[in-house]
């Protein structure tokens, strides 16, 4: 511990409308003048240490439905138009098939979503079958960033929390995210782009219409490969959108980046505490390995495990450091560390 004891900072006026009450419990610090921001030198993003909170949770087995996916291995085997095995046809057992259905053309299966980020050596096949690997990934409990462009207001106050994509039902998250990524899949796989209130209408309304039917079968079904696919941290990794994993950062720079929207907009960096975390490889890796330095948590972080935050203006914060009281006290050594690294520390 060194002897520079953080000096209390003004809570900011300015930002009120945007705090609120979520301050409740929270302390304003000035950043520490020893590491100031403006001459911070960035460091590669694999170069952060992980900070372990001192207290935690054991890390235990692996959660119970990803120990399930592990042990059937998903082994998928793609079945081919018109493939035969002795007498029998796969999908007909060998009958012809019925009038109504003789007319339709075989749609090879396509990824269900489309990867966002560079990976190294991702999983080539069209479904996640390299359930094995989650026997590779390191586990633990840290002290991580996460950059959102929401206010504590929202976060800490009326959300209480971080929660993965998959558990999202707000009209915004059907309306762009789940949208776009089923508009993708269904060109991609059968060559039909799907207009929005056509989407829209089918999910949400009885579907008399024909073609709103089938359109309405189509994300069913698609709805039914994510749900699988959400458990996967390397498809995780490639693509949030209805994922189960909350990603965090051990690098503050990305968690910057996520934050302001790559330096369109002012957001926020919040200070989060991941309960058996799983570490994502860095690089050039042979499996699942990203660029993001990234801490992923399986499940959401609630608002009790948001313990810091700062406002971001473009790539620096422009704020008090705002911390959670009781992690102050109960964590010191990890209070410290972040408190540096969110003042301009990087060695």
């Amino acid at each position: 511990m060194s002897d520079y004891k953080p000096q209390p900072a003004a809570f900011s006026n300015e930002l009120d409308n945007e705090i609120g009450w979520a301050l409740n419990g929270f302390e304003a610090f000035e950043p520490n003048p020893r590491y100031p921001w403006a001459n911070r030198t960035k460091i590669h993003a694999d170069a952060w240490q992980i900070v372990k909170p001192k207290h935690g949770p054991k890390i235990g087995k692996l959660p119970k439905i990803i120990q399930d996916l592990v042990k059937a291995t998903w082994k998928f085997a793609e079945p081919k138009a018109g493939a035969a095995r002795g007498n029998i046809m796969i999908g007909t057992r060998g009958m012809a098939a019925p009038s109504h259905v003789a007319h339709q053309t075989y749609h090879a299966q396509v990824r269900p979503t489309t990867p966002v980020l560079d990976t190294t050596f991702p999983n080539d096949s069209v479904i996640a079958s390299d359930w094995d690997v989650f026997n590779q990934i390191e586990r633990t409990n840290a002290v991580t960033f996460r950059g959102d462009t929401r206010p504590p207001k929202e976060v800490i106050g009326r959300q209480n929390g971080f929660y993965p994509p998959n558990s999202r039902t707000d009209s915004y998250y059907l309306e762009h995210n789940i949208y776009n990524a089923f508009d993708s899949y269904s060109t991609r796989r059968f060559g039909r782009p799907v207009g929005q209130a056509d989407f829209l209408r089918a999910v949400r309304a009885a579907v008399p219409d024909p073609d709103d039917q089938k359109l309405l079968v189509d994300y069913m079904m698609w709805r039914k490969i994510t749900k699988k696919e959400a458990v996967h941290l390397g498809r995780m990794v490639e693509n949030e959108c209805l994922k189960g994993y909350i990603s965090t950062a051990r690098a503050i720079d990305t968690a910057i980046r996520f934050g302001t929207a790559y330096n369109t907009r002012p957001g926020w960096l919040y200070i989060t505490v991941v309960h058996g975390g799983f570490i994502v490889p860095f690089g050039e890796q042979n499996y699942w390995g990203s660029k993001e330095a990234e801490i992923a948590q399986w499940g959401p972080i609630p608002g009790e495990r948001i313990v810091g935050f700062v406002h971001l203006d473009g790539w620096a914060p422009d704020s008090s450091i705002y911390i959670r009281r009781k992690f102050r006290k109960a964590e010191p050594k990890a209070f410290e560390e972040i408190f540096n690294v969110m003042s301009g520390k990087t060695n």
